[in-house]
């Protein structure tokens, strides 16, 4: 046979409703299904929903305290009262809002029409929490829009705008902690050729996929970004010259062997360089993009250091 509190709190559930059963002085447990916007609003306790919300806001614990005076305090035998909670039979006159379940000890609680200053008190904490869910929500879609402007649709990986950023931060650490840090720009062979010959589609399943590999492929520090068209740069710190080098021919290694879509294989050129003290961001860029004309001018599918 089910237990009370079982059949209570899936008829609770059932209806979408959830309510706090007060176990004692100060100590309540939720029943039934608390709404989402409880769980944003107040972390879960270790058994499940917040089952002391007014911890976190001062208009509920004023509220707890009126309530627990209810509990505690008779205003005659067999009587409970308090300026917001009655025991049922109290101020019959008065017009009713809900009856609440029937206690352990068979009586009925009921909630009487709260004053005008409750009432008021109450409509300032609803939107106090609409205020709260709806800067979270804005909060959320900034974050994702934010993120979304950041990346290249096509690749997933950084766009030019989001890599200049990162590199300029990465370039002042180095200044500051003298760390290594080199920077690889990659140039897809011949890939006019391919969208001439196989089509714009196939060209973006060949960028697609270049992608993958940056990301499937560099160290966890390592940043990669599509700086455009079917250009893509590397930036990767704490490195020496011989493991930038190391670095990037395994990277065009890995690219001539893979197994692109439609167009089966695709080469790339790479050109690197490590970043030398006091040069600003444009001359550490322009050096890489001078190593990669090197390789390109060298048959291509290859690695040049400048």
């Amino acid at each position: 046979m089910m237990e009370d509190n079982e059949l209570i709190s899936s008829i609770l559930s059932a209806a979408d409703i959830a309510v706090l059963k007060r176990l004692g002085p100060g100590n309540y447990i939720t029943i039934g299904e608390v709404p989402r916007f409880y769980r944003e609003l107040y972390p879960d306790d270790e058994n499940g929903p917040c089952s002391a919300p007014w911890e976190y806001s001062d208009m509920l614990a004023f509220f707890l305290e009126d309530a627990e005076h209810f509990f505690s305090e008779k205003e005659e035998e067999g009587r409970y009262t308090s300026s917001v909670w009655q025991e049922d039979g109290v101020d019959e006159d008065k017009a009713l809002l809900a009856q609440a379940l029937i206690t352990s000890k068979g009586k009925v609680i009921t909630v009487r029409r709260f004053q005008d200053e409750y009432v008021e008190r109450v409509k300032i904490m609803q939107k106090a929490r609409e205020s709260i869910l709806e800067k979270r929500e804005l909060s959320h879609n900034l974050e994702r829009y934010k993120n979304i402007s950041r990346h290249d649709k096509l690749t997933s990986l950084y766009n030019q705008a989001a890599f200049m950023e990162i590199l300029q931060a990465e370039i002042l650490n180095a200044v500051n902690t003298g760390a290594c840090l080199s920077l690889l720009m990659i140039d897809i062979d011949n890939f006019k050729t391919i969208n001439d010959t196989h089509g714009h589609l196939a060209g973006d399943a060949v960028l697609a996929a270049f992608g993958n590999i940056l990301l499937s492929h560099l160290r966890g520090g390592d940043i990669a970004a599509r700086y455009g068209g079917e250009e893509f740069a590397v930036l990767a710190t704490n490195t020496s010259q011989s493991q930038v080098l190391r670095m990037a021919e395994n990277l065009r290694k890995r690219i001539a062997s893979y197994d692109f879509p439609t167009v089966k294989h695709v080469t790339a050129s790479i050109g690197c360089t490590l970043y030398l003290p006091s040069e600003d961001i444009k001359e550490f860029i322009q050096r890489a993009d001078f190593a990669l004309y090197d390789a390109k001018r060298s048959n291509k599918n290859n690695v040049k250091i400048r």
